[in-house]
């Protein structure tokens, strides 16, 4: 059955080339998100010197689209900010890092890696410093959200309840498949990806709840209680933590100041004594079908394994790195170190468990100095609009958005090298990208009887007449 809606979308995508010229380009990369999120190379791909899934196809499709608007002059390239540069420093160093010779030993392609989870990223946010942000995107961007991580959240609560039947696609829950498989991995196939996704999902419900009218909130309210669900589903800690954070970074920009203050004690206090009093519980918790509640508490203990490894592997390639995609090309003596007193030994088939960890082994700090600084600029950005005196709304859902899902990449990444989980950077990059656009052009609102106007300014709050909004 899949196989056959598979080969339906090869045909229709013939089809789709009049609704692709018509149709914005930001929509486009919004459905380039959630075709690779649902119908990604898991479901159905072609494979060869590269791999042909269909949201690989369409994010093709969608840079042909691209061109054709450049070319008839209905497109316009933004002025280069310091964050795209950091875009574009970072798409050639970890290009120029993945040059060695060799063949990795678990058979993986460093270029591979590269154009996947690097330059097809960095090209979503290209495309959102291309377009015009509109009002009616934002809803759409919103909205979209929701309704993934809807999909998302449920699906994690039927694979986890053993309700297979009505999980799709169904090879969410082959067991042949074994990794992470009884816990919430969704057509990501990782728990931790699934619940990124999710935690996206999770703030714009939160911000929808805030400005809902009063009948409405009950609605949000359910909303992000069943993406909290699915968060939960995923029984994984550090997606918990993002799920939960996400919300919390809108209750803390709404709520007062003396609420912020007594709730901030409240969670310390009642976070640090659930800890203490489940600190067994959570350690030794079973979640995958396939592994003990033993091995899952071996999973902690590499971690910190992990660490003096990716240590001692900086310290030789302090600047520049191992290679980018070539950890497994360069980590085995680091295993055999007894220096430590460690059974370093045990971590040796796993990857680093740490994204930062990683990208400082395989880049150095030259790609760690860009990747970090790139972070950094974008949590500013996004407080700025979240702080932007607007009177229309737009800007700060995308602000929360981008800082929502930043907080989910950092609970996410600090225990996971989430830098090679699919979909995340491609959510990450462009969020960035839309965060980027609205800050330096503003959002854009059709006014009846006039002209398209922004709603904010970079420098200023009034609306200001630009020109006619293009087809971008």
């Amino acid at each position: 059955m899949e196989f056959l809606i598979a080969m339906f979308c090869v045909a229709s995508l013939v089809w789709l080339v009049p609704v692709l010229q018509s149709a914005r380009l930001v929509i486009i990369a919004m459905l380039v998100l959630g075709v690779g999120t649902v119908f990604g190379p898991a479901f159905f791909a072609i494979n060869g010197p590269i791999q042909i899934s269909l949201d690989r196809v369409l994010w093709g499709a969608m840079f042909g689209v691209a061109a054709i608007g450049w070319r008839t002059g209905a497109l316009d390239f933004p002025k280069l900010t310091r964050i795209d540069w950091m875009v574009v420093g970072i798409v050639g160093w970890f290009f120029v890092r993945t040059i060695g010779s060799g063949v990795v030993p678990d058979g993986s392609s460093p270029t591979a890696r590269w154009l996947f989870y690097i330059a097809m990223p960095a090209g979503m946010y290209a495309i959102a410093r291309l377009v015009e942000i509109r009002q009616q995107d934002v809803r759409l961007l919103t909205m979209g959200g929701i309704g993934l991580g809807l999909y998302l959240a449920i699906t994690a609560v039927l694979e986890v309840t053993s309700h297979h039947a009505f999980v799709f696609p169904h090879y969410i829950v082959d067991g042949e498949v074994w990794e992470f498989f009884g816990r919430g991995r969704g057509p990501l196939l990782n728990p931790s990806g699934n619940g990124f996704v999710i935690s996206v999902g999770v703030a714009a419900a939160s911000i929808g709840f805030v400005y809902a009218p009063r009948r409405a909130k009950l609605v949000y309210a359910a909303i992000v209680g069943v993406l909290l669900m699915g968060v939960y589903a995923t029984l994984t800690r550090s997606a918990w933590m993002g799920g939960i954070g996400a919300v919390g970074l809108v209750a803390l920009v709404y709520s007062p100041r003396w609420v912020r203050v007594l709730g901030l004690m409240g969670v310390l206090l009642l976070g640090g004594a659930s800890v203490m009093g489940l600190k067994d519980q959570l350690v030794q918790m079973k979640r995958d079908k396939n592994l003990s509640a033993a091995d899952a508490q071996k999973s902690m203990a590499l971690r910190p394994l992990l660490a003096v490894v990716a240590y001692e592997m900086f310290k030789d390639k302090p600047i520049v790195g191992h290679g980018f995609g070539r950890y497994y090309c360069h980590n085995a003596p680091y295993h055999s170190d007894r220096s430590y007193e460690l059974p370093l030994e045990i971590a040796r088939p796993y990857n680093q468990h740490n994204v930062f960890l990683s990208v400082l082994v395989d880049t150095g700090l030259v790609g760690l100095s860009l990747f970090g600084g790139w972070i950094v600029c974008l949590i500013g950005t996004g407080w700025r609009l979240v702080r932007e005196p607007a009177k229309k709304p737009e800007a700060r859902f995308v602000g929360l958005i981008l800082l929502g899902t930043m907080i989910a990449y950092f609970a996410n990444g600090m225990f996971q090298d989430v830098l090679i989980i699919p979909m995340v950077h491609m959510f990450l990059f462009f969020l960035g990208g839309i965060a980027v656009t609205v800050r330096q052009k503003g959002v854009l609102v059709e006014v009846p009887g006039t002209k398209m106007v922004p709603v904010i300014h970079p420098s200023r709050s009034m609306a200001i007449e630009v020109g006619n909004g293009v087809n971008s």
